[in-house]
């Protein structure tokens, strides 16, 4: 009676949709109906990005920018320059009985931060020597761009990066230009009515760590919180004028990203073509294997899904999920992703598009958390629309291959780290009926 009941089911919805693909988003386990088979993707591996977008574009704020180096145990050394662009800003207008003080570089951490936090941090300031050029079609800067800045060191400064230490920081920068930017300021010269024109003559800043470091940090981009400030007073009073970022000239700041995986696995990734088995992984603690995603560096999870078989009975897939479990213990210092994304890739392992579901909305994989029992912790992404049209192909094999990985648009955004050392698995949900 109950395989009846099912049958009559299946018909109906398939009559009225028409589309079996869609079944099983709310799929309520029970063991007579519904059969459950895992498969190993054993055909998983870590891939490395060869470039990503570390810009936004002409008209759009980066909110965050990140600067430090650190030595993750799992992938490497990543260092993260920040360029930028500053413009006047705006303060006292500058008389000439006022006198120059002094010039200080002022920023904001705003609220993220991965590494060891518990050594002294060097940063130095730098002024370009000429403006970033984006790419011609797509407006961005990207993690492989670079620009030219002076040697000379405008400033210098050391600090201990716990939170309440990095909340407000300034430090002095070379008076020789502050004397510059403070005449410019007090006879209005066409630079300092014009941003364009400033841009065009002072280029922007790098904030440099040194190599050494051992965190990487956010820091906001609002005028209030990044900015060069000119210090100067009358007899009795002091004052301020600021040059801060503009959104209009937002098109000139991003980040410069290197990642050193020596030391690892990972350093024979010289090539996004270039694949690392996730048996060729096995190191340390990941006896079997391993591969991760991690933001800033390009790595990314590479797998070819197996193609569930028909079996010997008619059956209907009415649900399929990849599971992926994080290694115990590797994130001390670094944050599991709250979301990974599922791509669809190719031979050559690019990120080709999002997979979407049927409601157009990305394929991302959720957390589930057991703070009691942490080797139960695990990703589950729902794939049902997509595996369901994948295994209706003739050609299924040659178009199962996809990514997982740090949402792609925030990966120079977030150092986060998944790393898994077992074997991902596909499950596949079939409804039951002879």
């Amino acid at each position: 009676m109950k395989n009846i009941i099912l049958i009559c089911f299946v018909i109906i919805y398939c009559s009225c949709t028409n589309d079996v693909t869609s079944i099983g988003h709310d799929l309520i386990y029970d063991e007579d109906f519904v059969a459950v088979e895992r498969f190993p993707i054993t055909q998983t591996s870590t891939v490395k990005l060869d470039s990503f977008a570390t810009s936004t574009g002409s008209y759009t704020l980066l909110k965050n920018l990140m600067v430090g180096s650190a030595k993750d145990p799992f992938s490497g050394r990543t260092t993260v320059t920040p360029y930028f662009e500053i413009v006047p800003y705006g303060g006292t207008e500058i008389k000439n009985t006022y006198g120059y003080d002094s010039i200080t570089f002022n920023f904001s951490y705003s609220g993220s931060i991965w590494g060891d936090t518990t050594a002294i941090q060097t940063y130095s300031v730098h002024q370009l020597k000429e403006n970033p050029v984006p790419n011609s079609e797509t407006d961005l800067l990207y993690n492989i761009s670079t620009v030219e800045y002076h040697p000379e060191v405008l400033g210098t400064f050391d600090l201990l990066p716990s939170k309440r230490n990095l909340q407000k920081l300034y430090f002095r920068l070379d008076d020789k230009l502050g004397r510059t930017l403070f005449d410019m300021v007090k006879y209005n010269t066409e630079e300092i009515r014009n941003d364009a024109l400033f841009i065009h003559y002072f280029k922007g800043l790098a904030l440099i760590p040194a190599p050494n470091n051992t965190c990487v940090f956010t820091m906001s981009t609002l005028p209030d919180s990044l900015n060069v400030k000119l210090h100067f007073h009358d007899s009795d009073r002091s004052y301020t004028y600021s040059f801060a970022k503009s959104t209009e000239f937002n098109r000139y700041t991003f980040m410069h990203i290197t990642n050193d995986a020596a030391g690892t696995p990972y350093s024979v990734l010289t090539d996004q073509m270039m694949n690392l088995s996730f048996q060729d992984a096995a190191w340390g603690n990941a006896a079997l294997g391993q591969t991760l995603t991690q933001g800033l560096t390009g790595f990314m999870i590479k797998m070819e899904l197996p193609i569930a078989p028909a079996g010997e009975k008619y059956r209907t897939i009415v649900k399929a999920e990849i599971e992926l479990q994080p290694e115990q213990y590797a994130n001390l210092d670094f944050s599991l992703p709250s979301t990974i994304n599922l791509y669809q890739s190719n031979s050559e392992n690019k990120v080709i598009s999002p997979i979407l579901d049927a409601s157009g909305n990305a394929a991302t994989g959720i957390l589930y958390y057991n703070i009691n029992t942490p080797e139960k912790n695990k990703y589950v992404i729902n794939i049902t629309d997509y595996y369901n049209a994948l295994c209706l192909q003739p050609n299924a094999l040659e178009n199962n291959k996809v990514i997982i990985s740090i949402p792609v648009n925030t990966m120079g955004t977030s150092y986060n780290r998944l790393t898994v050392d077992r074997i991902p698995v596909l499950k596949v949900y079939y409804a039951k009926y002879e």
